[in-house]
């Protein structure tokens, strides 16, 4: 045999590794044009080349080893042009799915430029939200169980089919309820009992069709603030201030506080750089500020 190829030349020639070879070989979908009696010396043709370099880009398409070793099996004109058809099939697929992964992303960086934005004169803000759908789990989880809460928000990401991107995403939350604010009113400093309160977590589904039953967060006006870091001293401390704020405005809270992560760890591995907004619910007087 002329010019043959041992399979590290091949596989270095192609950007694969041996591995691959030899397991293309063991499923029958690549043999080595030679093998050595003797030596047991897997040994390729250049010819073959062409043939790793179609297996090769049919993978990035998207096709499984099954299919295109059917492909390349008793290949004719007909059977390559329907082939073709496929291909371009996976490839449109592979377009609306970045597409969508494009926009989602868009969206999430200019969520991320407006919620920061929005605090740049003040580090208390009023906002309005549309009525906002979620779903959460059935059991409470204690402000001081940080990893609790998050295995709860995989969970509920679980329920709707993990299509929620992870990466920046501004959905996942949690409720304080009404009935803890007297309590962390008239705190003087905060101290370990708060840890033992807990909350309902929750995934906003707006964007998404769930199956699950949901729950809603009316539309309506909120005081809004956020705080760095993931502990329940931090969540304390902003909520007391904004119930101070409430007092001082004579502003009429109409129902539980919201807190919402708007910039997670994902983005940073500065645990002071992961907000949360603690939006609660208010009546605004015409006037009021």
């Amino acid at each position: 045999m002329q010019n043959k190829l041992t399979i590290g030349e091949m596989a270095k020639l192609r950007g694969i590794t041996v591995d691959t070879l030899r397991h293309y070989d063991k499923i029958g979908l690549l043999k080595p044009y030679y093998i050595d009696s003797d030596t047991g010396y897997r040994y390729y043709s250049i010819s073959q080349y062409e043939v790793l370099g179609t297996i090769r880009e049919l993978r990035r398409i998207g096709f499984s080893l099954e299919e295109i070793k059917d492909f390349l099996t008793n290949r004719t004109v007909k059977k390559s042009v329907q082939f073709l058809q496929q291909s371009m099939d996976k490839v449109q697929e592979k377009i609306k799915e970045l597409q969508a992964i494009h926009t989602i992303m868009m969206n999430r960086l200019s969520h991320i430029e407006k919620f920061l934005d929005s605090y740049k004169d003040s580090d208390i803000v009023v906002k309005h939200f549309e009525e906002r759908e979620y779903i959460q789990l059935a059991k409470p989880v204690k402000w001081r169980d940080t990893e609790e809460a998050y295995f709860g928000y995989l969970k509920l990401e679980n329920r709707i089919g993990g299509m929620i991107p992870v990466l920046a995403s501004n959905k996942f939350g949690d409720v304080i309820p009404k009935e803890y604010f007297d309590q962390i009113r008239h705190s003087s400093e905060v101290s370990d009992s708060f840890g033992e309160l807990e909350s309902q977590i929750f995934l906003l589904v707006q964007d998404e069709v769930s199956e699950q039953p949901t729950h809603k967060i009316e539309k309506g006006s909120f005081l809004c603030a956020y705080h760095g870091g993931l502990t329940h001293e931090k969540r304390v401390a902003q909520l007391k201030k904004l119930l101070d704020y409430c007092d001082a405005h004579g502003y009429v809270i109409t129902g539980d506080a919201v807190r919402i992560m708007q910039v997670d760890v994902s983005l940073t591995d500065q645990h002071e750089e992961a907000y949360y907004e603690i939006q609660l619910p208010i009546q605004v007087i015409a006037g009021q500020k």
